[in-house]
């Protein structure tokens, strides 16, 4: 299942976009490309830092994310890459997990989404994401 999957990128919630450049200076990032989920009110600026997998930093536009952590922020979940998003929830549905949307949705980047629910997890946030 999760084993073998590659890691897609790592998600940080920041309070403000200015939060957001604040810690991409401290770890010596550049931002590579953003985008705006609607569906999570959220500004997410994906930033890489050589070969390795990118960091997303997620800034709350209003939503649910905005309480994240009481509103400070801080890591939100991790993404592993599938090459059948819709199948993968089959899979996990088939065994009483739920998702957070009914259908994958587009992400900030180029590639489609969704999340398991946090209770499956033992409350770390897994996303899945299917490239376009």
């Amino acid at each position: 299942m999760i084993a073998g999957l590659p890691l897609h990128h790592v998600g940080i919630v920041q309070p403000s976009e200015e939060d957001a450049f604040a810690m991409m200076a401290t770890l010596g990032l550049e931002e590579d490309y953003r985008g705006f989920v609607p569906q999570w009110s959220a500004l997410c600026i994906f930033a890489r830092a050589g070969k390795g997998s990118p960091i997303e930093f997620v800034v709350p536009r209003g939503g649910p994310l905005e309480r994240f952590n009481k509103g400070a922020g801080g890591l939100h979940h991790i993404a592993l890459e599938v090459a059948d998003l819709m199948a993968t929830m089959r899979d996990y549905e088939a065994r009483g997990m739920t998702f957070l949307e009914s259908e994958p949705v587009k992400g900030a980047g180029p590639f489609l989404c969704n999340f398991l629910r946090p209770a499956a997890t033992r409350g770390v946030i897994v996303e899945f994401v299917q490239l376009l």
